[in-house]
């Protein structure tokens, strides 16, 4: 779970339409990042099952030592990890849209 919320300020941060307009093979790039950012979209939906199945869990059993704060934290990091999921599904879109573009220009030169 961290080393997806770690990433998080990272990806909210990364323009990935102006690394690719600046890459020496676009189309390469684009690919490139749809494959990491497609696996990261697959890593956060492991993290968010598993953090519900952890919450369940709390809810279900509330005499765990400090089962509010930790329900507390649990729903925040879910959150986090919802918003990140977003991004990336918004990041993938970009970039389909962008090799569909580059696709299209590279086939009207020829």
């Amino acid at each position: 779970m961290a080393s997806i919320l770690s990433r998080y300020e990272s990806i909210m941060a990364m323009n990935v339409c102006g690394m690719i307009e600046f890459a020496e093979d676009p189309m390469k790039m684009a690919r490139h990042l749809a494959h990491h950012l497609e696996d990261d979209l697959s890593k956060t939906r492991r993290e968010g099952v598993a953090l519900i199945a952890e919450i369940e869990k709390l809810e279900a059993d509330m005499s765990v030592p400090n089962a509010e704060a930790l329900l507390v934290a649990k729903k925040a990091d879910l959150m986090k990890l919802h918003e990140l999921h977003e991004k990336l599904n918004e990041q993938v879109r970009q970039i389909t849209a962008m090799r569909a573009a580059i696709y299209t220009a590279q086939h009207k030169k020829k």
